[in-house]
């Protein structure tokens, strides 16, 4: 869009001028000109008129300009008179040989006293005005002093002076001094265009930015407010500022302390029925600071958003519950491997985690997961042992539709793609097949996964904990393990102490345990903790708090008390081996119908179980069914 100039002709001859000097200007639409009316209001309306037909700036003299300044907000263009103008008319005037009386604005520049001389024009008065309405004044003043005089002026002052019944001459403008005052109208326009151009596209972007953004002047009254603020806070678009922030959000008069060079940065506020991250920064013009620019984010949308998306994470199980602090432990063994484990945490490397069974090897993974850069993320743990070769290749790697029988219909995404961005922790990975060590290998070194009968690799961008219960170089000397894969996930090691090595932690962790199981008094009797203490705890602190469910369970009954369920606790007395009696047949035949409910547990073929015990099948299928 091209800009458009308005111009106010004082009179028809400057009108004929325009419409010779910019003939085509005014054919393409650049320049629009109305003759002056001499009455205030028409004059505001003329000026209106122009506006609203295109015109940004509009080019006006003398006490015309002054009218449109002061009354509207529309930018105008003062048509000076210049030391040139004023001489031909005073040339002009001198033809009448009358008294002459020149009247200019108090801003016209012009010294009669300097040019008297030179041009042989003898002025009676040089009479100057400030606003409009002294004019009437000056023109009953001249009159008074001489009713022949000639009165030398611009339109305003020639329409008083022959309204009064005085001689006029006018002081037109020279081609010149139109031309000049064009070019400064024409490229302040096209400044505005820009500007206004600028201004909405930066309102367009501001719009289409989530975050509420408020511009606020020094009084506290909203001058710029984005679409989101608009919904939120229910205020006006920008222009005329008619908010005040006071009334629109009386918590937000916070944001005046950044105009004393406070720092307002991230506060959560709670405003009505919003909670709102707000920051804030001063509005700088010229040096000055002139108001405020406030972004406000309504984090009860992102507090939804979280909630939901933890939601779905907890129902897949994708969430590390687990920190450090859930870590009990007074055993400086364990301290040190806690501070290890933090920094080993702020690393990206994989990191391998020996421990016994029921050592706390999987809290270990969480803990270092919640205090890495990862912790938003997934957590997705996995227990290699747990799961047949073939079933745990498609769980890590996932599959397309149709890679094999019984396929899910669109496929399905592999732990390791549904870890991206976090951790995948997988425990007992002494457990895991040659074949699979090779797959894993690559998923390590390139960070991208291949699902099952795809022929696509997925980038990946996880961190990888693996753990094990059994010492990895031991299954490489028997070829069980290979080399490059242990080299790969030993860069960081952490080695967990079975309980037994810290004695110390027993008692604090079996009174935490009955805390948790919400016993009220968790006072120990001195044998029972000296029984503790000494016992060898094979199933470590998994079978501590099993021993501690027991006992929350059994303490107050008036009996023996078996705790450990495989020894007898009394308070005050020794376990008695008088009346023990042992029978070697019953106990080899319950120890080998536990190994025969274990095989078939286990998913393995009578056949096999049967050639295992090294029996007949119907020996076997008697030792199932002894009442048949």
């Amino acid at each position: 869009m091209n800009p458009v100039v308005g111009f106010i002709a004082p009179n028809n001859n400057i009108k004929i001028c325009l419409e010779d000097l910019f003939s085509e200007e005014i054919l393409n639409g650049k320049l629009i000109i109305e003759v002056l009316q001499w009455d205030e209001t028409q004059i505001l309306e003329q000026a209106k008129s122009l506006n609203e037909k295109g015109a940004s700036v509009i080019i006006a003299r003398g006490g015309t300009y002054d009218i449109i300044k002061q009354n509207l907000s529309i930018t105008s263009v003062h048509l000076r008179i210049n030391t040139t103008d004023i001489l031909h008319a005073l040339n002009e005037a001198k033809l009448l040989k009358r008294k002459n009386y020149l009247v200019l604005h108090e801003s016209v520049f012009f010294n009669y006293q300097e040019w008297s001389e030179l041009i042989n024009v003898k002025v009676e008065l040089v009479l100057r005005y400030n606003k409009v309405e002294d004019i009437k004044e000056i023109i009953h003043k001249i009159r008074s002093l001489d009713e022949n005089a000639v009165v030398v002026g611009g339109s305003h002052i020639v329409s008083k002076a022959e309204h009064q019944g005085l001689t006029t001459v006018f002081i037109n403008n020279t081609k010149g001094s139109i031309l000049e005052t064009y070019d400064q109208a024409i490229n302040l326009a096209k400044s505005l265009r820009d500007g206004e151009k600028k201004l909405k596209m930066l309102a367009s972007i501001l719009d289409n930015v989530i975050d509420a953004v408020l511009v606020v002047n020094k009084k506290g009254y909203i001058e710029h407010a984005n679409d989101p603020a608009r919904k939120l806070f229910k205020v006006n678009s920008s222009g005329t500022p008619q908010d005040n922030i006071q009334d629109v959000l009386p918590e937000l008069e916070l944001i005046f302390e950044v105009l004393e060079d406070m720092k307002l940065s991230n506060h959560i506020l709670k405003a009505g029925e919003f909670v709102l991250n707000v920051n804030a920064v001063p509005l700088e013009i010229a040096g000055e600071k002139v108001g405020i620019v406030c972004i406000a984010q309504d984090i009860t949308k992102i507090q939804s958003l979280e909630r939901k998306i933890r939601y779905q994470l907890h129902q897949k199980g994708l969430v590390a519950k687990r920190t450090f602090e859930d870590i009990i432990t007074h055993d400086n063994s364990m301290i040190h491997l806690i501070d290890a484990a933090k920094e080993y945490a702020l690393t990206d490397f994989t990191i391998l985690i020996y421990g016994e069974s029921g050592t706390g090897k999987e809290m270990f993974a969480q803990s270092i997961h919640n205090w890495s850069k990862r912790r938003n993320a997934p957590f997705v743990a996995v227990n290699c042992a747990a799961l047949s070769e073939s079933l745990l290749e498609s769980e890590l790697f996932g599959y397309d539709e149709g890679a094999f029988t019984g396929a899910r219909k669109g496929g399905k995404q592999g732990l390791f793609e549904l870890a991206h961005g976090g951790t995948i922790f997988l425990d007992e990975i002494n457990s895991i097949s040659l074949k699979l060590q090779s797959k894993l290998l690559r998923v390590i070194e390139e960070k991208e996964v291949m699902r099952l009968g795809s022929d696509y690799v997925i980038p990946l961008d996880i961190r990888i904990i693996v753990a094990s219960n059994e010492e990895l170089t031991e299954k490489l000397i028997n070829n069980e393990f290979r080399s490059d894969l242990f080299f790969r996930i030993s860069v960081l090691e952490l080695r967990i102490p079975p309980l037994r090595e810290r004695k110390n932690d027993i008692l604090l962790l079996f009174k935490g345990f009955l805390q948790e199981l919400k016993l009220d008094k968790t006072n120990l009797s001195p044998e029972l903790e000296e029984f503790l203490v000494k016992h060898k705890w094979q199933g470590n602190v998994r079978e501590l708090r099993n021993v501690a469910e027991r006992y929350r369970l059994l303490k107050d009954k008036e009996k023996y008390v078996d705790i450990l369920g495989y020894g007898q606790y009394t308070r005050g007395k020794e376990i008695s081996l008088e009346n023990m009696k042992i029978d070697l047949k019953e106990m080899n035949r319950m120890v080998e119908n536990m190994v025969i409910e274990t095989l078939i547990n286990q998913g393995i073929p009578k056949k096999d179980i049967a050639s295992f015990l090294g029996i007949s099948r119907i020996a076997l299928w008697k030792k199932i069914n002894p009442e048949r």
